[in-house]
C-alpha cells in the first residue's frame, strides 16, 4: 500500500512539474513590437495624409485665383468689344476736324490735312477698320491669357487628382495595417484563451494534487 501511495505522489510530482512549463498568460515580445511598429506606421500615414490635404487646399486656393482672373478676362472682352463699337459710332459722327484729328493723332508723322469730300467716308471706313483692328489686338492679347489661364487650371486640377490618388494609395495602406492588427489581435486572444485554459487545469490540478499529497502523507505517518 505504501508502494501505491508513493507512486501516486510520484506521478503527482511528475504531473506538476510538466504542467509548470505552461508558461503564464500574456503578450509576447515579438506581437508587442510588430503591433507598435503598425501604430507608428499608421500615425505616419495620417500625417503624411495632413500634409496632401494641405497641398490640395493650396491647389484649390490657386485655382480660385485662377478663376477670378478668368472671368476678369472674359468679362474685359466683352468691355473691349463695348468700346469698339461705341467708338465705331462716334466716327461716324465726327466732323471733318474731328476725323482729320483722329488719323493725325495715330499717325503723327503722316499728318492728314483737308481731305476731299469724296474721300471722308473712305477716311470714315478707314478709321472705324483700325478701331477693329486696336479691338482685336487687345482682344487676341485677353484670349491668349484666357488660353494660359485655362491651361494653368488643367494643370492645377491634374495636380489635384494626383495627390488625390496618392492619398488612396495612403488610404488604403493604412486600412491594410490595421486589418493585420485586427488579425494579429484576434490570434493573440486565441492564444490567449488557450494559454488561460491551461492555467485553470494546472490550478485545479494543484488544488487536486495537493490534497491528495497532504492525504498520501498524513496515510504514510499514520502507516508507521
Amino acid at each position: 500500500m505504501k508502494k501505491i501511495v508513493l507512486g501516486i505522489l510520484a506521478l503527482l510530482v511528475v504531473g506538476y512539474i510538466v504542467l509548470d512549463k505552461i508558461g503564464d498568460a500574456g503578450l509576447s515580445k515579438e506581437f508587442t513590437q510588430k503591433q507598435d511598429s503598425l501604430v507608428q506606421a499608421v500615425d505616419s500615414m495620417k500625417l503624411d495624409i495632413v500634409e496632401k490635404d494641405k497641398a490640395i487646399d493650396s491647389l484649390v486656393v490657386v485655382d480660385v485665383q485662377l478663376q477670378d482672373k478668368l472671368a476678369y478676362a472674359k468679362s474685359h472682352v466683352k468691355t473691349v468689344t463695348k468700346y469698339v463699337d461705341s467708338s465705331k459710332t462716334a466716327i461716324d459722327n465726327y466732323n471733318e476736324q474731328e476725323l482729320i484729328t483722329s488719323f493725325n493723332t495715330r499717325y503723327p508723322k503722316d499728318t492728314v490735312t483737308n481731305p476731299l469730300p469724296v474721300a471722308q467716308p473712305v477716311l470714315v471706313a478707314a478709321a472705324k477698320d483700325l478701331v477693329e483692328l486696336d479691338g482685336a489686338k487687345q482682344i487676341i492679347t485677353i484670349k491668349d491669357s484666357v488660353i494660359a489661364l485655362t491651361e494653368a487650371r488643367v494643370t492645377g486640377k491634374d495636380s489635384v487628382i494626383s495627390v488625390y490618388v496618392k492619398k488612396e494609395g495612403t488610404y488604403k495602406n493604412i486600412m491594410f495595417n490595421q486589418d493585420t492588427q485586427i488579425k494579429d489581435w484576434k490570434n493573440q486572444y486565441n492564444n490567449l484563451y488557450l494559454a488561460n485554459q491551461k492555467l485553470k487545469m494546472k490550478n485545479k490540478f494543484t488544488k487536486i494534487g495537493a490534497g491528495i499529497v497532504v492525504g498520501g502523507l498524513v496515510y504514510l505517518m499514520i502507516a508507521k
